[in-house]
């Protein structure tokens, strides 16, 4: 039975989706689950999206729902953290302001994380990708794979939760603290370092739709992106012998990622990934990065002969 005093809280993280976060509060107030606290933070967007988001609570007084203004557009970790730090209930799961949720997420994901020992802390799921008009993508979903309870190492290869996917014990928080600021993005910090407290419950269901679009963040950094992972990477460094391993293997790959995109600092993790294997290709490429030698042309060069 669904336990009433189960407060949920639905964070809808806002920035220029005006077009879409309507879509988004509807797939929330549609829930099947009926304690749900809404709140919208929006990160100072410069389209109309407060003032959707304004309309639409006055259109439904009936929701327990608020909207949290920032004056200065802060990025999305601190908007994570105006949600988390205001969030009311015992559950909290995060929305960004294009994406949707099937109308049972909730009704199914609460008694799951309500029935799991305390050890669990993160129900995760499967989702489904659509494009900008709401069509669903036919694609490989790397978030409907099945992963261990015990998900710390496996995250250090890869990212396999979906953050809207999921439902999480306000107790995470409270025990591994908020969202890293100096990151250029949320979820992947913040699920490895739940993975090394918590237990992760992965639920077949797909409980929520992700928008990919032109003007999706995700697609606009990638310089950013990689620069991201490698730091929350390497945050984990020490935890296990097998965790270093999987570390060292993403840092052999992102940081030559990086060079070929030409991140300016590319240098500083080529150097690390020369630290780490000592080798005469890494020493190479550490010290054509700090030349100035444009990864482009070296990697160009590498091809010719036969190298890659």
């Amino acid at each position: 039975m669904i336990q009433e005093a189960s407060v949920v809280t639905v964070g809808v993280l806002s920035y220029n989706n005006a077009s879409y976060l309507r879509e988004t509060l509807e797939s929330i107030r549609r829930q099947t689950y009926p304690n749900v606290e809404v709140l919208i933070v929006d990160d100072a967007s410069t389209d109309d999206s407060a003032a959707v988001a304004r309309a639409w609570l006055a259109e439904h007084p009936q929701v327990r729902g608020r909207l949290i203004e920032h004056p200065t557009n802060r990025g999305i970790c601190p908007a994570c953290n105006t949600l988390v730090t205001q969030a009311q209930g015992e559950f909290i799961c995060l929305i960004g302001s294009d994406d949707v949720y099937l109308p049972d997420k909730l009704a199914v994901q609460v008694p799951l994380l309500l029935n799991a020992p305390p050890e669990v802390g993160v129900i995760t799921s499967a989702i489904e990708f659509m494009d900008s008009e709401g069509n669903t993508i036919p694609q490989p979903d790397d978030f409907a794979i099945p992963h261990p309870e015990e998900v710390y190492v496996t995250l250090l290869n890869s990212c396999v939760i979906a953050a809207m996917s999921t439902l999480v014990r306000r107790s995470c928080y409270e025990r591994v603290g908020l969202y890293d600021e100096s990151l250029p993005f949320e979820d992947w910090d913040m699920w490895l370092r739940i993975a090394r407290e918590y237990k992760f419950l992965y639920s077949p269901k797909v409980s929520a739709r992700y928008r990919r679009h032109a003007n999706a963040v995700f697609n606009s950094r990638r310089r950013q992106m990689e620069e991201g992972s490698l730091m929350l990477l390497n945050k984990n460094r020490g935890v296990s012998s097998e965790a270093d391993a999987a570390i060292i293997r993403q840092t052999h790959l992102r940081s030559e990622l990086l060079y070929q995109i030409g991140s300016p600092q590319a240098a500083h993790w080529l150097r690390v990934r020369w630290q780490d294997d000592r080798s005469l290709t890494s020493w190479v490429l550490y010290m054509c990065a700090r030349l100035g030698i444009p990864g482009s042309a070296v990697m160009k060069a590498q091809h010719l002969l036969g190298r890659r």
